[in-house]
């Protein structure tokens, strides 16, 4: 099987990127200008293509090396070659020369025998590979002999028992002074002293070997008994060699401890009773005997003074090791003068070779820091020269003698700081010498040190058999303390550290604490005491015993020892101690005091020896293959198997490090196998089909189970995948290779290596365990090699299954993760002042005595910042005239400290450019970065992670802490941060501080919010963010997920059918999903797995999710897809009505992810089919009402009644459940009138847990005030139903395009109405009343306006319905300036609270608003249904159907929210969730997914409702485009039929119009065929036409200056805005043909531009609404008010406003005005007046106040535009007197009659309007961007018109009268049409007509319709 593989000069394993077909390649040099392949020749050069038949190396023109393009492909080039052994270099050269070749550097390649290798190049990514040409393929009898088992040397069941001989028993006194005359100074004995012999021996020993043999104990292991320096030091300094650590005879026993002979006689003791004995051996160093000449002990190192030999010259030991050194002075060869103290000294040791001085190091006191850890003295005692073969060959005579004597091992003391070349040459010499007596003699090294990497390299590098394992011993002691117990998993993981071919973590002596360090009990006794202290301590006993290695007991842990510290604190007496300190600590489980202390029924004695006891019984629990199993995140299980491989049966030790019992679903081999408990339990609990072990452990304890049968054996073995390196892959230093096995079964890896063109394998190791792994120290190999990896496979049943792979071997990938650049991790320390000085420093007001012309003064007070403890960012805004600037950021006044370009210290000055006006700068002291907003924007990521980093609150745009910065001006702006918890998070991009211009998934404008999770704490999360392409990047540091059941990342489709996101899923064949539930939510994230509830296994199905579901959620292309299987799927409804999670597994069965679930898929799957056919809310049969929920996912619902009045504790009526997942309750007449509430019990994902929810009707057609409760009223009650709703009739429509809109809020239509009364005003009732707003719509209803449209007048969230709690403005409005700030700060104080919002807030979809109920009382139940119904009757009356605004798309509140309803019935189905299960907002709010089939049945529901219930005429739906066309169309077939003998309402006449904007997460239809702009074709289902408004208007609603782009009726001059209106006034269709005015060509609507876009996109004229301006943005005057000259007369406004009102009125689409626009309205300026209360919103019908001049906009999203609008509002004269107002009325009303005068204007069809609609002058020579000329010829095609012939419409936006020629109109006579001669304007009665030369004679700023009769 061929592979490929990449070099690169360089060869680091983060330039290896594996491609999509599974071959890695290093990127080289950029690409050259593309080529076609078949046009390219590609030459493999080299130093080695002479030998591949090239006349010469580096030959580019040699065809014998050229590589051959590969079928089918058009960039890849390949060729194989024999390539002889060597080192060569290479590359690949283009074209025959050298003008271009890959990559820029050589490459490496190095053979060790001759291969076939294939290369390669892809001129698309210009990268260059090399692989051999074949690998080893399956498992073949060759792979029997490399397979091994993991090895168990002879030593791997040991139990140690580790005793200072001289505490332990003193069986002989007379030695305790070793027969040395004196005080305690010369032979060293006091037994009251802690520091000196304390009288125990050897013989001591011998009388307690029963008491050591019944604790288990198979080896004794000595401290060191060599004899000592009785005594060094003095003074209080002075203490004497009880432990054994100053030799100075290597031959003999320390006469303390007894004799040589008594050692044998030892040894032979313990052998009979079957146990050995270990001594303590030194190597590094002997006793303090040399002194300095100098009289100094500091180190000095070999840089500062090297070795020197005897004639003084200069040398490196290290190049001698292993071979003989120069002669060496004690005089000149060392950096200090070694002396002897005394004559005897100079002969003290023994044997003899250990008196030379030159054997030893003399470089002073170690500081264990770098050189000086194994040059260095070891405070004070003589450090060997171990780099001297003499100390080699030394050191290993003296302990193989040893060895001859009977030992049985040997520990060796202070192993690293001995080079690692001693151990290479004395472990093996001493093991050779030791095993002709002894075949099981065994060695291990004491490495202080608790990193496994390290640690290991002694047994590895060093061989070394074994290191006792100090990493156990600080895992075990955390672990006691309640520490998570992944600790323990992370660090057996690393056991595969040490596997090499002959050792293994198996033989690692495990301890827990011993005479240097302190005891375990002492290190816990810090935090705990007395039972507990007790039962922590034998914790960590059960954890050295029961997993790998070979425990080591320290005496006296048996018998409760604590002590106080390490050292000689921890070496207390086991006989009766004559040391106060000793006698007075407290013991555990035992009184304290002097006394002998051999008590065998201690509970820790007895606890050791039951536990040796199992070991013994049980060998697998001793050196069985230890399996991980279970981890927990905190304190809690810990569990692994233990089995051994010839028993083959499994263990289970489950252990619980926590106060409270655990719980746990453990995995086992076994399935249905019976484990039964053998420690800690006798419990026998049976392994269901998952094979998983359920098990509760009591609170800090041990419980072990066995399996009642061996493992069932295999007829094959399962695939092994070796994974690592991947093909390819860099290998470098101690190199992974790994391997993975999906099946969960037990086995061995062997792993093997061959240099590519060998034949022989080498093995590296064997492990037993996931991960399989071993490390390949490659650091001695060249660059360049290419070896060839092999695992094979060994199951349990000896059957065999292998794999290959290839690496090259480079530089290591460098440690840790990646992503630096993060922010500075603690505090900030602010400085006290910050300053911008610079050139605008006299423009910000500093004085010119400051500095030069008071610039560039940092001290300026004008100029300093002022610190936001929001976001600890320094700002300040400066008002600057127009210019160019420079400044810097000075720190504290002065240039002491001062950052410039890019936050560089002293940097560069920052130049910036103003217009004029305010200039805010900003100043982050942690990155010392420095901006304003005049450079670009100032960039943040607001998302959900804020308020983790120190914001306020989330979602706020404005808090700088994730400020993304350009230091390096290249356009991408980056943050970093670590102070992330854990967690998934959204985040979005933000410009200028506010959501204004935000961008988001896939830089979409309003795009949807971009996720991401840190893993772990911690790692650097990083943000960057492209300017240009607005891509935001999130990534973390290191790789992960973090797993997170509030999420709700998995989808569960149908019942067999669950969606997981492939992102972060490599190998899906090697993981594994698992299905988690809970009824009563409890399930949680443990480390490696979900905890509670049930559980069963998900299958993985490589044919993916079929294409029937990828239609209906096309988001989710390219997600796994997991099966349930039969039994599970039937159980689906059951398991839905809780808590439900998805996990994800590896290989080994740890937790990679886990998540909720998101359901609307299976419910619909489930319920929906019938569900839709139930009646919902309340329906009646007869006089009785039943009341019906959808909540499929309840547990149960309860119906609470309570009387009208809502007094006294509710009626509960159990409701029944139905198979479609309703709940019912069937009342009586009595009911009638009775408000409700559903009491729902359901789980809630966003708690995790079942709440019990009080709701309201989502189906509500009446509530109580303030929308607290439900009320059942019957809508066909004749109570409800007024007589003028009931009589009046609508205007009927011959067709869509008919419709003339006017949009008008509830509230405005009569708050400014004198007469209204005053109880009336902003209600219902007002549209049945005689005021000014009704005789105003009657007039327009005269002159041809035939519709209303009402914005949200259902059940708005954001209202107080009550009159007494509504607030008004605390101040006098009327007073303030009309450019003042005052206005709007004193409605702003109360707009949340006041009776205005435009009510884009949906709480219950069925039932009128509340607020515009008459009074409070009206506000409740059937009241104000009827009077709603007054208000449609009395628009009716007036002469208008009645449109009403709906809002689908989004509630104002989802979770557990106040005023959700929906999600609190069933939670997660009614609401559009991101990939993470979060509500998406990108409507604002929360989004509504109404592509979810009962979400769907809601919004049928309501809209029929509506329509039949409340005679309503049509509908306006708020962001169409987040609905589907489907939706669109199931409505629009809902209401066809209603009919009018049935319902009372012809439905097919309602018509349906929304906005058809394509944006956030449903564009582009990513989840559904979305309802926008040019999708409904067909339908009569209008949107709105934005490009016909930009035409008009210029520009675009969210431009930074308002008044910079023009367009056509606002002075501009733009040809595209020319275009855009005359498309939009035929209709907006996409094949209309015209000439552009833009291109002079003719092109479709389609073909003119609108930003890129097509700007025709309508099928048919009714699929669009055509306005200028609506309740959004600014009003129509505001927007000319913006744009024209500020000196242009009102009058000209006027006109202009008409002009810009006529391309709707006169188009050939649905016209649509916002009211007031015909009244010149303002709103003074306000872009988004939605909670500005009446005073912003005033619409004045008196005609006497347009609304301009009202004080400056509210700030929110107005205020970074207050300096352009504050002169305008100064401004009177742009405020319109009554008489303008009225001019502009009756203008617009001429304009009305002229579209409802011929059905030219209203054609109805496209055909007619592309036979009849041109627009002649356009793109011609005749043309003008600021004239348009319509002409509608009657004369081609059907009749439409009998009267008329012709129509021509001049709109001549310009400041000048115009004689604009009509081709084509030569001779034909028109007229001014009757309507303009006879109606208001003067001024368009100047138009002339010139039959002669088809010209129109059109006054300034005036549209004209010319008739032909």
């Amino acid at each position: 099987m061929s592979r490929r593989l990449v070099l690169a000069g360089v060869l680091t394993a983060s330039l290896f990127v594996p491609t999509a077909a599974g071959q890695p390649f290093v990127a080289s040099s950029a690409a050259a200008p593309g080529q076609t392949a078949a046009a390219r020749t590609v030459t493999l050069v080299g130093s080695l293509q002479q030998e591949l038949g090239c006349p010469g190396d580096w030959e580019p023109a040699c065809e014998a090396t050229a590589l051959e393009p590969v079928e089918g492909s058009g960039t890849t080039y390949r060729g194989v070659f024999e390539v002889p052994e060597g080192s060569w270099e290479f590359k690949v050269a283009l074209d025959g020369g050298w003008e271009e070749d890959h990559p820029a550097a050589n490459l490496p390649l190095v053979l060790e025998g001759p291969a076939s290798l294939e290369f390669t190049f892809d001129d698309e990514t210009d990268r260059v590979g090399v692989a051999p040409a074949e690998l080893e393929g399956p498992a073949a009898s060759a792979d029997k002999d490399l397979a091994r088992d993991s090895l168990r040397q002879p030593v791997t069941r040991e139990q140690y028992y580790f005793v200072m001989a001289d505490r332990f028993a003193n069986g002989d006194p007379s030695n305790d002074t070793a027969g040395i005359e004196g005080d305690r100074l010369d032979h060293g004995f006091d037994p009251q002293d802690k520091g000196f012999y304390h009288g125990g021996d050897l013989a001591g020993i011998m009388d307690r070997l029963d008491y050591i043999e019944g604790l288990g104990t198979t080896a004794i292991w000595l401290t060191p008994s060599f004899k000592n320096r009785p005594v060094q030091g003095s003074g209080d300094k002075a203490s004497a060699g009880y432990h054994g650590y100053w030799v100075t005879d290597f031959t003999q026993i320390d006469p303390h401890l007894g004799t040589n002979q008594e050692m044998g006689e030892l040894i032979d003791e313990a052998h009979a009773r079957g146990m050995k004995v270990y001594f303590d051996i030194i190597t590094n160093h002997t006793a303090d005997v040399i002194d300095y000449e100098e009289g100094e002990y500091g180190y000095i190192d070999k840089a500062t003074e090297p070795y020197r030999d005897a004639a003084g010259n200069a040398f490196d030991d290290r190049a001698h090791i292993g071979e003989p050194f120069p002669l060496l002075d004690p005089e000149t060869s060392f950096p200090y003068t070694p002396v002897f103290r005394t004559e005897a000294d100079e002969t003290v040791k023994v044997p003899g070779w250990l008196n030379d001085p030159t054997m030893y190091h003399n470089r002073g006191d170690s500081t264990w820091a770098g050189e000086s850890n194994t040059y260095g003295d070891f405070v004070g005692l003589d450090d060997l020269f171990t780099e001297r073969t003499e100390v080699v060959d030394g050191m290993v005579d003296i302990y193989s003698t040893w060895a001859d004597m009977g030992i049985d091992g040997f520990r060796i003391d202070t192993v690293k700081h001995v080079n690692l070349e001693f151990w290479q040459e004395f472990s093996p010499r001493v093991l050779e010498a030791a095993r002709e007596g002894d075949e099981d003699f065994f060695m291990f090294g004491e490495v202080y040190d608790g990193n496994p990497e390290y640690l290991s390299t002694f047994t590895t590098e060093g061989q070394l058999q074994a290191v006792i394992d100090f990493g156990f011993q600080g895992r075990s002691i955390d672990f006691a303390k309640g520490r998570p117990t992944t600790d323990l998993r992370t660090f057996y993981a690393q056991d595969d550290y040490y596997t090499d071919a002959d050792s293994n973590a198996y033989q690692l002596p495990t301890f827990t604490g011993n005479h240097d360090m302190g005891r375990a009990a002492m290190m816990l006794a810090k935090d705990f005491s007395g039972d507990e202290l007790q039962e922590r301590v034998e914790l960590t006993n059960e954890l050295m015993f029961l997993t790998r290695g070979q425990p080591v007991v320290y005496y006296g842990d048996e018998q409760g020892f604590i002590g106080s510290a390490g050292d000689k604190d921890a070496r207390q007496d086991m006989f009766a101690t004559q040391v106060d300190s000793y006698a007075s600590e407290p013991v555990i489980a035992a009184p304290s005091g002097s006394r002998d202390r051999y008590d065998t029924t201690h509970p820790l004695y007895q606890q050791i020896a039951t536990l040796g006891a199992l070991t013994q019984e049980h060998p697998a629990l001793a050196d069985g293959a230890q399996i991980h199993r279970y981890a927990s995140a905190d304190a809690g299980v810990y569990a692994f198997s233990r089995i051994d491989a010839d028993e083959l049966v499994e263990y289970v030790v489950v252990a619980n490090n926590s106060t409270q019992s655990a719980t746990a679903s453990v995995p086992t081999y076994g399935e249905r196998t019976q484990f039964t408990g053998i420690y800690g339990d006798t419990a026998r609990i049976r392994t269901g089909t998952d094979s998983r072990l359920a098990v509760e452990v009591a609170p800090l304890s041990v419980e072990v189970y066995r399996a009642g049968k061996a493992l069932t054996p295999r007829q094959e073995a399962p695939a092994v995948y070796l994974d690592s390196p991947s093909a390819g892959g860099v290998v470098g230093g101690r190199a992974e290779i790994g391997a993975s096995v999906p099946d969960h079964v037990f086995a061995q890896v062997t792993f093997a290596f061959r240099p590519v063109g060998t034949q022989d394998w080498t093995v590296l190791g064997t492990d037993d365990n996931a991960p399989y792994r071993v490390l390949h120290d490659v650091s001695g190999m060249p660059h360049g090699t290419l070896l060839e990896y092999r695992a094979i496979l060994q199951d349990f049943s000896d059957n065999l299954s292998a794999s290959s792979t290839y690496g090259v071997v480079g530089d290591p990938a460098p440690g840790g993760g990646g992503g630096g650049g993060s922010d500075p991790v603690g505090p900030v320390e602010q400085p006290d002042a910050v300053s911008v000085p610079g050139s605008h420093n006299s423009e910000m007001g500093c004085l010119p005595n400051l500095g030069q012309d008071g610039d560039w003064e940092p001290g300026c007070e004008q100029a300093q910042l002022s610190l936001d403890a929001k976001d600890t960012v320094w700002k300040g805004t400066y008002d600057l005239a127009a210019g160019d600037y420079a400044y810097k950021a000075a720190i504290n006044g002065s240039w002491d400290e001062n950052y410039g370009a890019g936050g560089a210290p002293g940097g560069a000055d920052i130049p910036y450019s103003t217009d004029g006006g305010p200039v805010t700068f900003y100043y982050e002291h942690a990155r010392h970065y420095v901006a304003s907003d005049a450079e670009g924007p100032i960039i943040t990521a607001p998302g959900s992670m804020q308020s983790e980093l120190g914001c306020p609150g989330d979602w706020d745009p404005g808090c700088m802490l994730p400020w993304l910065v350009d230091p390096d001006a290249d356009g991408t702006y980056t943050f970093s941060t670590t102070q992330l918890p854990v967690g998934n998070y959204q985040v979005k991009v933000a410009h200028g501080l506010a959501w204004d211009e935000n961008y988001g998934a896939g830089g979409a404008p309003g795009g949807a919010d971009i996720g991401f999770s840190v893993p772990r704490p911690g790692v650097v999360t990083s943000f960057s963010y492209d300017l240009e392409t607005h891509l935001l990047t999130v990534t973390t540091s290191e790789a992960g997920v973090a797993p997170d059941l509030r999420s709700a990342k998995g989808h569960w489709l149908a019942p067999d059918l669950i969606a997981w996101p492939a992102d972060g899923v490599e190998s899906p064949e090697l993981t594994d999903w698992r299905l988690h539930w809970s009824p009563d939510g409890g399930l949680a994230v443990d480390a490696e797995d979900v905890t509670g509830g049930s559980s069963a296994p998900l299958t993985y199905d490589p044919a993916g999710l079929p294409d029937s579901v990828i239609e209906d959620f096309p988001h989710l292309d390219g997600y796994v897809a997991l099966r349930l299987d039969k039994k599970l799927a039937k159980q689906a409804g059951e398991i839905l009505q809780g808590q439900v999670a998805v996990a994800m597994y590896d290989d080994l069965g740890r937790l990679q992810d886990a998540t909720g679930v998101q359901i609307p898929g299976v419910l619909d799957a489930l319920y929906a089919d019938r569900a839709r056919r139930t009646a919902y809310g309340v329906s009646w049969r007869g006089p009785n009402p039943t009341l019906t929920l959808w909540a499929p996912t309840a547990q149960d619902v309860d119906l609470l009644l309570w009387p009208e009045g809502g007094t006294g504790d509710p009626q509960r009526v159990e409701m029944r459940r139905g198979g479609d997942g309703s709940w019912t309750a069937k009342g009586t007449k009595s009911w009638t009138g009775m408000e409700y509430l559903y009491e729902v019990d359901v789980h809630v994902p966003s708690t995790g847990q079942v709440e019990t929810n009080l709701v309201t009707d989502p189906y509500s057609v009446a509530l109580t005030l303030n929308s607290q409760r439900s009320v059942i009223v019957d809508l066909d009650d004749r109570r409800w139903q007024p007589q003028l709703w009931r009589t009046a009739t609508a205007p009927a429509l011959e067709d869509e395009v008919d419709q003339t809109i006017y949009e008008l809020h509830v509230r405005d239509f009569s708050m400014a109405d004198p007469d209204v009364e005053e109880e009336l005003r902003g209600s219902y009732l007002a549209f049945a009343e005689d005021g000014y707003g009704r005789r105003h719509l009657e007039e327009l209803a005269d002159a041809g306006m035939n519709t209303v449209h009402l914005l949200p007048t259902f059940d708005i969230a954001s209202i107080e319905e009550d009159p007494a709690e509504q607030t008004t403005p605390d101040c006098d409005l009327e007073s303030f300036a009309p450019d003042s700030a005052e206005q709007q700060a004193c409605v702003m104080a109360q707009a949340d609270t006041d009776a205005f919002n435009w009510g884009y807030d949906p709480w219950h979809f069925m039932a009128p608003e509340g607020s515009y109920a008459s009074t409070a009382e009206a506000a409740h139940g059937g009241e104000r249904v009827a009077e709603f119904r007054t208000m449609v009757g009395g628009l009716h009356d007036s002469g208008m159907r009645v449109v009403l605004d709906k809002v689908f798309n989004h509630t104002a509140q989802s979770g557990q929210g106040e005023k959700s309803v929906l999600d609190r019935i069933v939670p997660g189905y009614y609401h559009r969730l991101n990939a993470t299960g979060q509500v998406e907002t990108s409507t604002c709010c929360q989004n509504v997914a109404t592509e979810h089939q009962m979400a769907e049945q809601l919004m049928v529901d309501a809209v029929v409702t509506w329509a039949r219930d409340y005679k309503v005429d049509g509908f306006r739906f708020d962001l169409m485009g987040h609905h589907s066309r489907e939706n669109m169309e199931a409505v629009r077939a809902a209401l066809d039929e209603l009919t009018l003998r049935r319902d009372g309402v012809d439905g097919s006449q309602v018509t349906l119009y929304g906005e058809g904007w394509n944006f956030g997460e449903v564009a582009d239809d990513a989840r559904f065929h979305q309802a926008t702009q040019g999708q409904l074709d067909g339908t009569s289902i209008a949107t709105f036409n934005d490009r016909l408004r930009d035409g008009v208007r210029g520009g675009g609603p969210f431009d930074d200056d308002p008044g910079k782009e023009k367009g056509f009726a606002s002075g501009g001059t733009s040809d595209n805005d020319t275009d855009l209106v005359q498309v939009g006034l035929a209709g907006n269709l996409r094949d209309l043909t015209l000439r552009s005015q833009e291109t002079g060509e003719v092109v479709t609507g389609a073909e003119i531009s609108y930003n890129g876009a097509p700007a025709g996109y309508a099928e048919h004229p009714d699929e669009i609404v055509n306005y200028v301006d609506a309740h959004d943005n600014e009003t129509i005057f505001d927007a000319l008010t913006f744009k024209l000259p500020q000196d242009l007369p009102m009058e000209d406004r006027v006109r202009l406003n008409t002009v810009a009102l006529s391309t709707t009125a006169l188009s050939q689409s649905v016209s649509f005005w916002h009211a007031g626009a015909d009244l010149l309205r303002s709103k003074s300026l306000d872009r988004n007046s939605y909670n500005s209360g009446d005073w912003f919103n005033v619409l004045d019908f008196t005609r006497t106040d347009n609304g301009f001049g009202r004080g400056l906009p509210p700030e929110g999203d107005n205020k970074d535009k207050w300096e352009i609008i504050r002169p305008l509002l100064a401004d009177a004269s742009l405020k319109p007197e009554p008489a303008h107002i009225e001019q502009a009325s009756v203008m617009a009303q001429d304009l009305l009659r002229l579209r409802s005068s011929t059905e030219l204007f209203r054609l109805g069809d496209p055909d007619l309007i592309e036979q009849k609609v041109s627009f002649p002058v356009s793109g011609t020579e005749h043309g003008d961007p600021q004239v348009i000329v319509m002409h509608i010829d009657d004369t081609v095609g059907t009749d439409v018109d009998p009267g008329l012939d012709r129509v021509v419409v001049v709109l001549n936006a310009s400041g000048e009268a115009v004689d604009q020629r009509v081709p084509g109109l030569e001779g034909e006579r028109l007229e001014l049409s009757p309507v303009q001669a006879e109606g208001a304007d003067d001024v368009v009665r100047q138009t002339v007509w010139d039959p002669a030369t088809g010209t129109a004679h059109v006054p300034a700023r005036t549209v004209a319709v010319l008739v032909q009769r």
